[in-house]
């Protein structure tokens, strides 16, 4: 049996459009030997502003605070906040000369300054001042972090991190696999309290009824497994169970927090549904590699919304009125013409 992989960002966008689905992770490949699927590729990691912000405290709470926190030293927040501007104003110079454009620079060799943004690979327009509020954003969450409040009684962030049996941040290597499905969530931090564990996911939005509770519930799951095994390894008793686990939604643009029900109803519900969306997939591609597929099996939504902030907008609409076919300077053009439309409105 072929096992599929599965994380929340799938099952969101399957969701949305199939479309959308096709381009993102069936069409979309990084090399450049093929023109079409490279710019599938670049599109699927086009950020707007705001969602660029987030990703630059992301990277900045996962690669410098927490690592701190994990070896029991206290961060320099000053020093952190002001590299974090630095961070975000070399990914916006890459982004704007889009080397990424560039066959001779790869994503490993660019490192942090890697970037594309909706600003410069689709021109979305924007305003100076947007930019320099980004960037006064990015100071001001880094800078607040540590006192920030913490889903520990009485403790602020620092003190809820120092505090800590065990941090486990960034944890991409875990997954959960079941009857030929893999998932593999985001999980942004694991804090390890003696046998409890709170499972946070760090977010960068101004919406208040965003739900991220499926893929909190995902990172639980996967969680608690990995926990379990642990125990069953060095032979602790009692094995973990989901009375352990707190899911925590994070929101950091505000410093405030909100946990997520898991219990056993929540758990069957989260992994229904990808078993249904997973079934949803395989009946389109049928396991077909990319050269068998048809675009035209793959409908479109009819949500007006969905496509208006849809990465693939200009692809998607360049391969229809090209005959289902992709030719570089003619997508480009209708990105110009895009533009123009846009300044005009």
């Amino acid at each position: 049996m072929t096992t599929k992989d599965w994380n929340i960002s799938k099952l969101q966008v399957l969701r949305q459009c199939h479309r959308k689905f096709y381009f993102a992770y069936e069409t979309a490949l990084h090399t450049f030997t093929n023109p079409y699927r490279r710019k599938a590729y670049e599109l699927s990691k086009m950020k707007t502003l705001k969602m660029w912000q987030g990703s630059v405290i992301d990277w900045m709470i996962t690669k410098e605070i927490l690592p701190a926190y994990v070896d029991r030293q206290i961060p320099d927040y000053q020093a952190i906040a002001k590299r974090g501007v630095e961070v975000a104003k070399k990914q916006f110079e890459f982004s704007k000369n889009q080397f990424y454009h560039d066959s001779d620079i790869s994503r490993s060799e660019a490192g942090a300054d890697w970037a594309i943004l909706d600003v410069h690979e689709s021109l979305t327009p924007f305003q100076e001042t947007d930019l320099l509020e980004i960037y006064a954003t990015i100071e001001k969450v880094l800078l607040d972090f540590p006192t920030y409040p913490s889903p520990a009684f009485g403790k602020n962030m620092e003190q809820y991190l120092l505090s800590a049996t065990y941090l486990r941040p960034d944890a991409k290597q875990m997954k959960y696999e079941y009857d030929g499905v893999k998932v593999q969530p985001q999980i942004d931090l694991i804090s390890y309290m003696g046998k409890s564990m709170h499972v946070i996911d760090w977010k960068v939005t101004e919406k208040d009824d965003a739900d991220y509770s499926r893929q909190l519930l995902l990172g639980g799951i996967v969680a608690l497994r990995f926990s379990r095994q642990k125990y069953r390894e060095e032979k602790w008793r009692p094995l973990p169970t989901l009375a352990d686990v707190n899911l925590i939604e994070f929101n950091l643009l505000n410093g405030k927090y909100k946990e997520h029900v898991f219990n056993k109803d929540a758990v069957a519900n989260a992994l229904d549904s990808v078993y249904l969306l997973s079934d949803d997939q395989e009946e389109l591609s049928q396991s077909r590699p990319w050269d068998e597929l048809d675009i035209e099996d793959y409908e479109r939504t009819s949500k007006v919304s969905t496509c208006a902030v849809c990465n693939f907008k200009n692809l998607c609409k360049h391969v229809i009125l090209n005959g289902l076919n992709y030719d570089e300077a003619k997508y480009l053009k209708l990105v110009q013409d895009q533009e123009l439309e846009n300044l005009t409105v």
